[in-house]
């Protein structure tokens, strides 16, 4: 059985088009006083990167990557907690 290829993910912020950059800052803006983790967490569900969320909220994508790792790391001990 063949794999299939995963979905397409820019792999860096300047990848990101015109259009998704926009997107992306309407989200934020919808989102307001939203703090970090939860504004990381939807734009990965939007499909953008480290390095493209890191450009929008204005951090370095080191930081990105580690408050989405607390993030599943949190939701992990929920559903062993249950």
């Amino acid at each position: 059985m063949k794999r299939m290829p995963r979905k397409a993910r820019p792999r860096a912020a300047a990848e990101l088009t015109r259009t998704d950059a926009l997107l992306a800052q309407v989200l934020l803006h919808l989102m307001g006083d939203a703090g970090l983790k939860k504004k990381a967490l939807a734009l990965q569900a939007a499909n953008l990167s480290n390095a493209a969320i890191a450009q929008l909220v204005g951090t370095s994508p080191e930081v990105v990557a580690q408050v989405l790792y607390q993030a599943r790391r949190e939701r992990a001990g929920r559903k062993r907690r249950r």
